[in-house]
């Protein structure tokens, strides 16, 4: 059963193919009004376009040109099928055409997974700025602090913040991630200003349990800091919002921070320590083959050239 169904199908293709150069041919015959002419506009023999159009004419039953000695006259039936196989056809051509654009104009839908800080902080701003440029290009956003897999979820960026990138995708590395101690000035005035490691003892800290080699240094070897007041929050977000509330020194990315920073209400300090203990990127993942849209081969450029002349990507030191 299915075997016939399956030769059906596959009939209806040779038909549907067949028909569509008949109406190609009759179209050009009628704008000719002549086979020979029509022929050699598209280099076949006469016969062949006769033979064409009186398979056509047989397939609907139905008289389309009437022959003359010196002219072709269209029947009725024939001036409806001229207006509507015009129409067809410029549709069919127009809808190849935009197809093909898609190789060579960014459009469509682009989804793109990040974490949830850098999405709420910049993420929306990028696009903004790239839809200016772009405006056929839609954007679809997972955000989403846990490492999405491109594959299952059929992702086309995914941007990732880290210091160690999969090596089962293709990337691109963006810029540095740098990372600054800081507190609130009205924290500090309260709490006084630490200058050394050892001072992080006399202070309250806002830690993100779930970032591995954030504050590294507690209880880890050579160092015995006891600090006694530790504000958990499993959100660098949660982390900002506490600081900006004078809860605490906390440690973050300056993208997350530079605003903060210009307009006063964070103050950046420096301390005998690195804040990470490994140096990370923000890396665009993507699979090798995709990297040929242009919607995802575009926007990868554009946030390349928009962040690296942002100065809120460069390092804040205290002043």
């Amino acid at each position: 059963m299915s075997s016939t169904r399956g030769s059906v199908s596959f009939k209806a293709k040779i038909d549907n193919y067949a028909i569509f150069r008949q109406l190609e041919i009759f179209i050009k015959v009628v704008e000719c009004n002549s086979f020979s002419a029509a022929a050699l506009k598209l280099n076949l023999t006469p016969s062949s376009v006769s033979r064409s159009i009186s398979q056509l004419e047989e397939y609907l039953g139905i008289v389309l040109l009437k022959r003359t000695t010196r002219n072709l006259i269209l029947t009725e039936p024939g001036k409806y099928l001229l207006f509507r196989a015009q129409h067809l056809l410029a549709d069919l051509d127009d809808s190849l055409v935009n197809t093909s654009s898609f190789r060579s104009h960014p459009q469509g839908q682009l989804k793109i997974t990040c974490s949830i800080a850098f999405g709420v902080t910049h993420l929306m701003r990028l696009y903004s700025d790239y839809r200016e440029i772009n405006p056929d290009v839609r954007l679809s956003v997972d955000l989403n602090d846990q490492c999405v897999n491109l594959n299952e979820e059929n992702i086309d960026i995914a941007l990732r913040i880290t210091a160690h990138p999969p090596s089962n995708f293709a990337l691109r590395k963006i810029c540095k991630i740098n990372w600054v101690y800081c507190a609130s000035r009205r924290y500090f005035e309260r709490r006084g200003l630490p200058k050394t490691l050892a001072d992080l003892e006399d202070h309250d800290c806002l830690i993100n349990p779930n970032v591995s080699d954030n504050w590294h240094f507690i209880g880890g070897d050579g160092h015995s800091l006891k600090i006694n007041n530790i504000v958990e929050v499993n959100s660098t977000l949660g982390l900002l919002q506490a600081a900006l509330h004078h809860q605490g020194i906390v440690n973050l990315p300056t993208y997350m921070l530079g605003d903060h920073i210009a307009d006063g209400e964070l103050i950046p300090i420096l301390l005998d320590h690195e804040a990470k203990e490994h140096e990370y990127h923000l890396f665009a993942l993507y699979h090798p083959g995709h990297y040929q849209d242009p919607k995802v081969r575009s926007f990868i450029d554009f946030i390349v050239e928009k962040i690296s002349s942002t100065p809120v990507w460069d390092d804040w030191m205290a002043g």
